[in-house]
């Protein structure tokens, strides 16, 4: 008998060493994913929005150094350095190889006439400007006193606006947003994307999926509230993946907020964990309860408590739920489920054929702008 403890200690001494591994490991990625910044996304930048037609590849907006070298909006690109162009991904590509500083000699039709241009390609960070927007760099802090940034796009006439924060998911930051900033800003929005905490150009190290975040969210709409552009009583929430559970979160406990964009939002967190580690083949009654033990340690919150699905059945806001169908980390069955909590409140919006991180097609960002707009009146 003891020849056999002496055995079966040391394997489940073994066996326990790797299940705290596991965890550790999991709790690591659950708080503290890899975190982009504004500041490191520095690139070769052309300055022209190009798009595959039927009649080639068209530029859909140019701003400098496009704009600045004589490309329009409408420009169909028919040469790159004398070479046929192709195709918009031809182009992105001879961007990405070139150095800062290169010149592309592109010529283009307009109308009748053939234009011939040199860009000089620059090396900036990302911003609003990419889109032509105006918009400024703004800090303020959150209820933990952790001061967040992000960028500020004033509304397009200096009348009091609608508003809108968003909220990014939980490996990403504030460029998160900026496929919806065209579109709000031309339907009239100002419009605040920003760092959660412990994200991006924000303070912090932790993240907490949409407990926290709720409250950075909270902060966004205070701060609004005190810009003159901005019609204190027309506020709005929008967001992807965690920053769209907070978006939900928010607005269960706020009500001052019109209305809730979401795209991908998880109705419950524990149900998403439990996938997670089901598709993992490990058991989620072996894992979970000293996950949510130890990720709720090390960031201060408790994950069992992160149910956007109840702060659906709260809030008053009018809510576009769009989900992608092909959804593997976070199935659309969640999205169903806010649905049937928030009744006729809210839109159920399918993303047909699309994954979470997929990208969203350009109708989807005109689609929940016009959503926004119209709660808004």
């Amino acid at each position: 008998m003891r020849s056999r403890l002496r055995r079966v200690i040391p394997l489940l001494a073994l066996l326990a060493c790797v299940w705290a591994a596991v965890v550790g490991w999991l709790s690591q990625k659950m708080v503290m994913p890899p975190r982009p910044r504004i500041s490191q996304s520095a690139r070769t930048f052309l300055g022209a929005d190009v798009e595959d037609t039927a009649r080639g590849p068209v530029v859909a907006h140019a701003v400098p150094p496009a704009s600045t070298a004589g490309l329009r909006a409408g420009d169909r690109l028919v040469s790159l350095d004398g070479r046929p162009l192709g195709s918009a991904a031809a182009l992105a590509e001879a961007v990405d190889a070139a150095s800062p500083g290169a010149t592309l000699r592109l010529e283009a039709r307009r109308g009748e006439d053939g234009v011939l241009v040199d860009v000089a390609l620059e090396e900036r960070p990302v911003s609003p400007a990419d889109l032509g927007l105006p918009y400024r760099d703004v800090s303020f802090p959150d209820p933990w006193k952790l001061t967040l940034r992000g960028w500020y796009l004033p509304p397009p006439s200096g009348a009091p606006a609608p508003a809108v924060a968003f909220g990014h998911g939980n490996a990403a930051d504030r460029r998160h947003g900026l496929d919806l900033a065209w579109e709000l800003h031309r339907q009239g929005f100002a419009l605040l994307l920003l760092d959660f905490a412990g994200r991006g150009e924000s303070d912090g190290e932790v993240i907490t999926l949409g407990a926290r975040e709720a409250g950075d969210l909270g902060a966004a709409l205070d701060w609004l509230r005190g810009q003159g552009d901005v019609d204190g009583s027309r506020l709005c929430l929008a967001g992807r993946s965690m920053g769209a559970a907070a978006a939900l979160l928010c607005a269960g406990v706020r009500r001052d907020v019109r209305a809730v964009a979401s795209d991908g939002a998880y109705a419950d967190l524990g149900e998403v964990v439990d996938d997670a580690l089901r598709a993992r083949n490990v058991p989620p009654w072996l894992v979970r309860p000293a996950l949510f033990a130890v990720a709720g340690f090390r960031a201060g919150y408790r994950p069992a408590e992160v149910r956007p699905v109840g702060a659906v059945a709260r809030t008053g806001a009018r809510l576009r739920l769009a989900h992608g169908t092909a959804d593997a980390e976070v199935p659309f069955r969640h999205a169903e489920e806010l649905k049937e909590a928030a009744g006729s409140r809210a839109t159920l919006v399918p993303l047909r054929g699309l994954g979470h991180n997929d990208p969203r097609p350009p109708e989807e960002a005109a689609a929940l702008a016009r959503f926004l707009r119209e709660a808004v009146r």
